[in-house]
């Protein structure tokens, strides 16, 4: 197999030789992998903006598997099937990535994204704001016994997330996100006295204590901060908290395709409010914390 090149170039790459190689450009902090392969699985119908793909491999950047991803312009996206075998151009620079330049070459492939290790049938009940989330236990970055009742009398924020996802607006927003969260409340009058953060991974094979540790500082965690990096040796905690929250996930070709879910808590651990995607933005998160922490009483310290 030949290795893919790297060309400089500040316009789209050209591939040089006479093959099909997946090249990757870099300019500045874009990288561009051109003249990607895959097979479309879904055009949701309330994100005129989005398409399901099941790609082949980004070399050094990204697995062969299924997930979504984002145009600029509704057009890219015209005429388009599932089950069409498309070639497209994958941007990423800083916390955004997008296609661009789809391409549907005629040919058919096929539609695999209900297929995941996922169990196809509930396995906790989906609860609702008010509700009472039931005290998982978990392990934190550090390897401690962790139980959500732990954090009774505080709001509570969490997340979940897989280190290996490389997607900026995906799990590395939703860390990035996290941190600025953290940095606000600092900052904000108002803000409760006490509250905490948590991550939480889904991938319970690979994000060990010390996986989650290491991925982490890189987004600016440090000990003795109210943020929690939490895994679990047991997929049913994942299985049953996700199925509470609406989160799906299941593993596809060797990485997962996943929704994604943030969830904040009240200092009782109910439910106060559920963000169903990647748009919520910080001051959003500092609201519904802050909501979430008046319910019994602003904190008096005692």
């Amino acid at each position: 197999m030949i290795s893919p090149k790297i060309f400089p170039f500040p316009f789209r790459c050209l591939l040089l030789v006479p093959i099909l190689l997946l090249a990757a450009c870099e300019k500045g902090n874009e990288r561009v992998f051109n003249q990607v392969r895959g097979v479309v699985q879904e055009l949701p119908a309330d994100d005129p903006l989005r398409v399901i793909i099941d790609h082949e491999e980004m070399p050094g950047y990204m697995n062969a598997m299924i997930m979504p991803f984002h145009v600029k312009e509704a057009g890219e996206l015209e005429g388009l099937t599932p089950g069409a075998v498309i070639t497209f151009d994958y941007h990423t620079s800083g916390s955004r990535s997008w296609i661009e330049y789809v391409t549907d070459t005629g040919e058919k492939g096929e539609i695999k994204s209900g297929d995941s290790d996922a169990a196809a049938s509930p396995v906790a009940p989906l609860l609702k704001e008010g509700d009472l989330l039931p005290d998982y236990q978990f392990v934190d970055e550090t390897g401690a016994g962790v139980k959500l009742s732990d954090f009774r009398g505080m709001p509570v924020a969490l997340t979940f997330v897989f280190s290996r996802c490389p997607v900026p607006e995906y799990c590395p927003a939703m860390m990035r996100n996290f941190k600025s969260v953290l940095d606000r409340l600092e900052k904000t009058s108002g803000a409760p006295k006490r509250f905490h953060l948590l991550t939480i991974s889904f991938d319970t094979w690979n994000d060990t204590p010390e996986v989650m540790a290491a991925w982490a500082a890189g987004y600016g965690h440090k000990a003795g901060q109210p943020w929690s990096l939490l895994t679990s040796d047991s997929c049913c905690t994942i299985n049953q908290i996700g199925a509470n929250v609406g989160l799906k996930f299941g593993e596809v070709k060797g990485s997962y395709q996943h929704n994604l879910r943030t969830v904040v808590l009240d200092s009782e651990g109910r439910i106060q409010h559920i963000f169903t995607d990647e748009t919520w933005k910080t001051e959003e998160l500092v609201a519904e914390l802050i909501a979430a922490d008046s319910v019994n009483g602003p904190d008096t310290g005692t």
